[in-house]
């Protein structure tokens, strides 16, 4: 009887095993979904970042959390990778356990979660009819890159003494800023931007600035697209 009886205890503990690895597992798996939203293709990651946010998602566990060795802390991602355009969390820890399972009292055990990076849509599915597309609230183009020169200003201060003869990348002179700058700007420092063609006297004018929004092509009737990253269109199409 005393043998029969640690045999079913072992058992009741085995599937303790597996409940642990279950909650676990789920951890890891929401874990790397997370993690795949927000890294980039290629990116390395942060295993620093990995750990906090499973950390978190463990808090729930109660009962993997008991008989695991050192708690959450026991759990080492240290094999985890981030490099390539999967996020792979390798999960290691031990168990200690009351009793033996089948004559072990100390188990190693090491589980793992893939997910695939969200990198947005790529190649042709730009090219739908119903593709996503970028605005501003004052322009009248569209623009199908968020990184297109329109909206992604490159800003550098010079002075007001040699701005008359600076000129953007259209070759263009630099004009005064009628929001911002009522005075000359001769012996103070100016804002200027290299696709522009104004002067700024204040950094934080609306000028340069882009309040950005993400809609549906269908939704933006009445703009053009945008001459620079559209690859075609009215090539006068301005975005300021």
């Amino acid at each position: 009887m005393p043998l029969l009886a640690c045999f079913f205890v072992s058992i009741l503990f085995f599937f303790r095993v597996m409940q642990v690895q279950m909650e676990v597992q789920s951890a890891l798996e929401v874990t790397s979904r997370e993690l795949a939203v927000c890294l980039e293709e290629e990116s390395t990651g942060d295993s620093l970042a990995a750990k906090t946010l499973f950390l978190k998602n463990m808090q729930g566990h109660k009962t993997a959390l008991r008989y695991i060795r050192g708690g959450s802390l026991g759990i080492s991602l240290a094999g985890s990778a981030f490099d390539q355009n999967e996020v792979y969390l390798k999960a290691e820890y031990r168990m200690e356990l009351p009793v033996s399972v089948f004559w072990k009292r100390r188990l190693c055990l090491v589980q793992g979660a893939v997910s695939r990076k969200w990198v947005g849509w790529k190649g042709e599915r730009e090219d739908t009819e119903d593709s996503w597309v970028y605005i501003t609230e004052t322009g009248t183009v569209y623009h199908r890159s968020r990184s297109c020169t329109h909206l992604k200003l490159s800003v550098r201060k010079v002075s007001g003494n040699t701005v008359k003869a600076l000129r953007n990348k259209n070759g263009e002179k630099y004009r005064r800023c009628y929001k911002c700058t009522k005075q000359s700007a001769a012996g103070k420092s100016v804002y200027i931007t290299d696709e522009g063609d104004c002067y700024h006297a204040d950094r934080n004018c609306s000028g340069l600035k882009r309040t950005v929004r993400r809609i549906r092509l269908s939704e933006a009737a009445g703009r053009r697209c945008c001459s620079r990253c559209g690859g075609s269109g009215d090539s006068s199409a301005k975005a300021e």
